[in-house]
C-alpha cells in the first residue's frame, strides 16, 4: 500500500467539499475545546485548594474559638467554660507527648496609626512558637521571641503589605502606633503566595497584611478578655495527626465542661477530602467531555455515511482496477482520522486562548498540562477511528459491479 498516494488520495476527497468539512469538524473543536479549558479550570482549582493546605500546615491541628448566642455563652458560663485560653495550651503542651509546638493566637481589634491609609492591618497577638508552626520567613530582623512576650515588651513584626501600608515608619527601627502605644518595627517576613480563601475551614491568615505583637502586650490586650481566637498545635509527625487531634478534642471538651465553643480542623484531612472531591469533579468532567466528544463523532460519521454515498461509483472503479476492501477501509477510516485531528488540533489552539481568556476575566487560576492536551488529542483519535469505522466497512462491502451502475 503507497501511503503517500493513500493520503494525497483522502486530502482531495476532503477538500471536495470544504464547508461540508469543515462544518462536521466543529463538534470536535468544540468538545475539545471544553476539555481543555475545564481541565485547566479543574487544575488550577485543585492547585490552589492544595496550597491553601499546605499553607496550613500538614503537621498541625487548628483549633479556633467559636463565636456563641447569647444562650449558648449562658449554657457555657454555668458549665465554668472560658473559652479557649492559656490553661488550654498549658494543657495542650502537657498532655500531647508528639506535640513539638502549641501557639496560641490573639485577634486583636484596635486602631493603628495607619488605619486610615489604603486597605487595614490585622493585629495578632502571638508568641515565638507562631513562626514555626506557620513555617514564616523573614526579609530582615526577628521574629518575637519568648522573652517579649515575658516583659511585655512593645514590639512588632510586619508582613510586606503592612510594612507598605504604614509607610515610611514600616522599617526596621520604625513604629507603629496601635491605640496610645507605640510598637517598634523588629522584623518584616517575606511575602508569601497569595491565595484566596474558599471556606471557612480553609481559610488562611493573609500573614502579608498583619502585625505581629507579643500575646499580652499593651493596651490592645490589656483588661480585654482572655479568651484566645486561635491555638495551633503542630505535632513531630504527619502520621500522628489524626490521634493527636483526638486527644486534643478530649482535653478541650474535659477544660470546657463538654461545651463545643470551638472547632478543630485538620488540614491533612481537609487534604483527604479535596483529593476526594477532586476525583469526583475529574470523573463529571470526563463524562461531560465523552459526551460532547460522541455529539462530535455522530456529526462525523454522519458525513462519512453521506461521502460513501455519494463517491459509489468511485468505489466501484476503484475496486475494479484493483484496490482490496482493506484498501477501502483505510481510506475512509484515514479521511475521518484527519477530520477529527484538525478538528482536535483547532480544538486545543482555541481552548489554550480559553482557559486563558478566562483566567483574565473571570479572575480563577488556570493551569495549561501537557496531559490536558494529549488526554484531548487522544480522546479526538478515538472518536475519529471508532466514527469512521462503519462507514469504512460499509464503503469496503459494495459489491463493485453495483458500484459501477450506481448513479
Amino acid at each position: 500500500m503507497n501511503w503517500r498516494h493513500l493520503l494525497r488520495q483522502v486530502y482531495r476527497g476532503l477538500l471536495q467539499h470544504k464547508l461540508r468539512s469543515l462544518l462536521s469538524t466543529l463538534g470536535i473543536v468544540f468538545a475539545v475545546v471544553a476539555v481543555v479549558s475545564m481541565l485547566s479550570i479543574a487544575e488550577g482549582a485543585k492547585r490552589e485548594t492544595l496550597e491553601q493546605i499546605e499553607q496550613l500546615g500538614m503537621k498541625n491541628i487548628i483549633v479556633r474559638a467559636l463565636s456563641l448566642t447569647q444562650a449558648q455563652q449562658l449554657s457555657a458560663s454555668e458549665r465554668l467554660s472560658r473559652g479557649l485560653n492559656e490553661s488550654d495550651v498549658a494543657s495542650l503542651r502537657s498532655g500531647l507527648p508528639t506535640v513539638s509546638h502549641v501557639a496560641p493566637l490573639k485577634e486583636v481589634q484596635a486602631a493603628t496609626s495607619a488605619s486610615d491609609r489604603e486597605g487595614l492591618i490585622q493585629i495578632l497577638g502571638v508568641t515565638e512558637a507562631y513562626r514555626s508552626v506557620n513555617d514564616l520567613s523573614l526579609r530582615e530582623g526577628r521574629f518575637i521571641h519568648a522573652l517579649d512576650v515575658e516583659n511585655r515588651s512593645l514590639v512588632c513584626v510586619l508582613g510586606v503589605d503592612a510594612a507598605r501600608i504604614v509607610g515610611s515608619e514600616g522599617r526596621l527601627g520604625g513604629s507603629l502606633r496601635i491605640e496610645d502605644q507605640e510598637y517598634r518595627v523588629v522584623g518584616i517576613l517575606e511575602e508569601r503566595r497569595r491565595v484566596r480563601n474558599t471556606t471557612q475551614a480553609l481559610a488562611v491568615r493573609r500573614t502579608d497584611r498583619a502585625a505581629f505583637i507579643p500575646l499580652g502586650t499593651g493596651p490592645p490586650l490589656k483588661g480585654r478578655s482572655e479568651e484566645l481566637s486561635e491555638i495551633l498545635v503542630q505535632v513531630a509527625h504527619g502520621n500522628d495527626v489524626r490521634a493527636a487531634a483526638a486527644v486534643v478534642d478530649r482535653i478541650l471538651a474535659r477544660n470546657h465542661g463538654g461545651v463545643r465553643d470551638f472547632q478543630i480542623v485538620i488540614p491533612q484531612e481537609l487534604l483527604t477530602q479535596a483529593r476526594r472531591t477532586q476525583r469526583t469533579f475529574n470523573i463529571v468532567l470526563g463524562c461531560i467531555a465523552g459526551i460532547s466528544l460522541v455529539v462530535g463523532g455522530i456529526g462525523i460519521m454522519n458525513i462519512m455515511l453521506a461521502s460513501v454515498a455519494e463517491r459509489t461509483r468511485e468505489i466501484g472503479i476503484r475496486r475494479s482496477i484493483g484496490a482490496s476492501r482493506e484498501h477501502i477501509v483505510v481510506q475512509f477510516l484515514c479521511e475521518s482520522v484527519l477530520l477529527t485531528i484538525a478538528g482536535g488540533c483547532l480544538g486545543v489552539v482555541l481552548g489554550v486562548g480559553g482557559a486563558l481568556t478566562i483566567g483574565t476575566l473571570a479572575g480563577w487560576r488556570t493551569v495549561l498540562t501537557f496531559w490536558s492536551i494529549a488526554i484531548s488529542m487522544i480522546m479526538a483519535l478515538g472518536v475519529g477511528i471508532l466514527s469512521g469505522l462503519y462507514p469504512a466497512l460499509k464503503a469496503s462491502q459494495l459489491d463493485p459491479i453495483v458500484a459501477l451502475r450506481y448513479e
